[in-house]
């Protein structure tokens, strides 16, 4: 019988009774295994995911990547597959367990939505205004440079309300048979001289803007950048990077925007409005109070407005969100689409999530649409009615033209900031929800944090011990279970276990990347929460299979760990690491950029690199997870030379997918499900017969390789 194992993003993987067939979610067939070319399935474990491998006589494919979240129900499928390719041909499809996939789901209290992935709190309904309290902080530094563009504000409104009332003089005093000419030239320069003066505020004023504002979003871009460096491993592990790019970027560009002019236009407007009703007062307070009437309505309106508003810009931030986060995810596995001919189903993908945008963006604009000739057909009528009114009194004598031309103009001026303040609460609602995104980064809560009298530790002799240590990357689904191991000072110990066993859970808690759920973790007796992370991964030297190398040149990844290392020390650690004769092979040496992720280099290059840089920090433990899997014989060998000059004196922690190079360990420790089941020498335990002399034998049958290990 057909079984779904799986659907993951938009493949699904069938087992039926010959093959296994991966279709993606149209339906369409891209790639068959036959179950006679499969030898093993397996799941690999790394620093804040794994990965799906399909084990064939050809070699390894890497069927899916995934986070930490969904390791354990592919580990349930495991036992279930190995079981099916252990059967016959004439055993029929396989039929696995259920699978309980993680799916963390959250909703608000208040509004009873759910909360948007990558946030930790509901964005629709939480204040719109808390947060200036927060972002005024900021402005402290500034106070000066910000009271005087505050003072240049209320002149330049001062100054803005002038001219109508100089227009009116001019038409009542002036225009007529015995006017002034002095007064009208008079009248001409004091026009003059308002705009000279309002042009030179307002330059003073956008200079300050532009000073204070990126300033201040440069602070707090940084501060960001700060608390995303101090979070631990499992806040990233639900969250894609890609969504922090877009805060960072975007987010403070928004803030800094509304900063440097939304926030002027603001109080411009609010202290114009003041001002002209003011001068509408003085002209004519009959008609004036005509104007107050709508006020209510508007104000109704205005508030309707901006609920309505805050909830379609959080569903069009949302939409924007799943946009960044496929295009981040398509242009990371872009190797993988093209291996699989995904094209066409990652343009569909795109555009699924593309037109949901577009279809809220929509949503805003037809919003703006009906509102916006309201407003427009309100500055009609009340204009027209004015003209009526004030003609009539313009005729019976009680008020002059000079006065109903000043009316009417500022009228228009008043209608103004009445039709713009729309757009302004789009513009207010973006940057304020902008603003609770960036502080929900600046404010999130570190769960592997330094305690206030953590110690330094200027030198460390590498005697680590679990204590019944228990964790789980979902508290109810342990991965590690009542680990209890003291690896001694220059001891070079080996994990084993099948995949998903729980070895690299193992050395991210020696790394301190999560901190345990019951137990404890020590280094030379100091538990690991009671020693600050940088002082403790300074004598930690870290050797990945999935070598990740900065965009920068070989000497600056070498040195990464210590920046300010000599070039001799730089070229002594590549000679150690069986580096120095490839880089000097490149056209620019040492010089040499390696591109993003390093991928001008091979494997096996950047392996050497990782080594070299593990070389040049001179760690006093050393954690190697598959640091040889994946390349070809000689450069295995390469790399074996470069290691075993690199153990030398150090405790060291090995992770490797050949059980063969664990072999000259001093002690293997043998994991399954979570638990230490076996511990001792290569010779003590496959001479027991018992777990690792099944997976010796294992993979002895799976590589077809001679019985070297034995």
């Amino acid at each position: 019988m057909d079984f779904t194992l799986r659907r993951f993003r938009h493949y699904e993987v069938f087992f039926k009774t010959l093959t296994m067939e991966m279709v993606d979610g149209q339906g369409k067939t891209i790639m068959t295994f036959h179950k006679n070319n499969m030898i093993d399935v397996s799941v690999r474990e790394a620093f804040g995911g794994a990965s799906f491998f399909i084990i064939t006589g050809d070699g390894e494919i890497e069927a899916a990547r995934f986070s930490l979240p969904y390791i354990e129900p592919f580990r349930q499928a495991i036992p279930a597959i190995r079981n099916w390719l252990a059967e016959g041909d004439e055993t029929g499809g396989l039929t696995l367990p259920a699978l309980e996939e993680s799916t963390e789901t959250y909703r608000c209290s208040k509004c009873d939505k759910t909360v948007s992935p990558g946030t930790s709190k509901c964005l629709n309904c939480s204040s719109k205004w808390s947060m200036l309290r927060r972002l005024a902080a900021y402005c402290t530094p500034y106070r000066s440079p910000m009271l005087v563009s505050a003072l240049l504000l209320v002149l330049s409104v001062f100054i803005e309300v002038i001219p109508p009332y100089l227009i009116k003089m001019i038409v009542d005093e002036v225009a007529k048979p015995s006017g002034s000419l002095n007064m009208l030239f008079a009248l001409a320069s004091g026009l003059a001289l308002v705009q000279v003066l309002s042009a030179a505020m307002q330059v003073i004023r956008s200079y300050l803007g532009v000073r204070i504002g990126g300033k201040l979003v440069g602070e707090i871009r940084r501060d960001m950048f700060g608390a995303l460096m101090k979070l631990s491993m499992r806040f990233f592990d639900h969250r894609q990077v890609s969504q922090f790019i877009g805060r960072i970027q975007d987010d403070t560009d928004e803030l800094k925007e509304f900063l440097t002019n939304g926030m002027v236009y603001l109080i411009t407007q609010m202290l114009l409005a003041v001002g002209i009703l003011f001068m509408l007062f003085h002209l004519n307070w009959q008609l004036a109070a005509m104007i107050l009437i709508p006020t209510p309505f508007l104000f109704a309106g205005f508030y309707w407005l901006w609920k309505r508003l805050s909830s379609l810009w959080y569903s069009q931030w949302q939409s924007a969100l799943h946009v960044n986060n496929v295009i981040g995810e398509a242009l990371q596995g872009i190797r993988v689409i093209k291996a699989f001919a995904q094209e066409n189903a990652e343009k569909n993908r795109f555009d699924k999530v593309n037109n949901q945008w577009i279809n809220r963006t929509i949503s805003l604009g037809n919003l703006w649409l009906g509102v916006s000739p309201i407003f427009t057909v309100l500055t009609a009528v009340f204009g027209i009615a004015v003209w009526y009114l004030g003609g009539r009194s313009v005729m019976s004598g009680t008020m002059s033209i000079g006065t109903l031309t000043a009316f009417t103009t500022y009228l228009l001026m008043f209608f103004g900031p009445v039709q713009a303040s729309g757009q302004l609460l789009s513009w207010l609602n973006r940057s304020l929800g902008s603003a609770e995104r960036i502080l929900e980064i600046i404010d999130a809560k570190v769960d592997v944090p330094d305690k206030r009298d953590a110690v330094e530790l200027s030198s460390v002799s590498g005697e680590i011990r679990f204590h019944g240590v228990r964790y789980g990357y979902e508290v109810k689904r342990p991965v590690l279970k009542d680990i209890n191991l003291t690896i001694r000072p220059g001891e070079m110990i080996g994990l084993v276990g099948r995949s998903g066993a729980g070895k690299t859970t193992l050395i991210n808690m020696i790394c301190r990347f999560y901190d345990p759920n019951a137990g404890s973790v020590a280094l030379d007796g100091h538990d690991l929460r009671d020693i600050r992370q940088e002082s403790l991964r300074k004598h930690i030297g870290v050797v990945l299979q999935e070598t990740f190398l900065f965009d920068g040149t070989i000497a600056e990844n070498i040195a990464y760990g210590r920046p300010d290392s000599p070039p001799e020390t730089i070229i002594a650690a590549a000679h150690a690491a069986n580096a120095h004769d490839f880089i000097c092979r490149l056209p620019e040496g040492y010089d040499t950029r390696v591109g993003e992720r390093g991928h001008r280099l091979s494997g096996g290059e950047k392996q050497r690199i990782a080594i070299a840089r593990a070389l040049l920090l001179d760690p006093e433990i050393l954690i190697l997870d598959e640091a040889t899997a994946s390349v070809d014989t000689e450069t295995e060998r390469l790399i074996q030379e470069a290691l075993s000059r690199l153990i030398r004196g150090r405790t060291t922690i090995a992770i490797a997918h050949r059980l063969s190079t664990l072999r000259h360990a001093d002690r293997l420790v043998v994991l399954d499900q979570g638990r230490i089941i076996e511990m001792g020498t290569h010779e003590e335990l496959y001479a027991k017969q018992m777990h690792y002399y099944r997976l010796v034998e294992s993979q002895k049958q799976t590589a077809k390789i001679p019985s070297e290990v034995g």
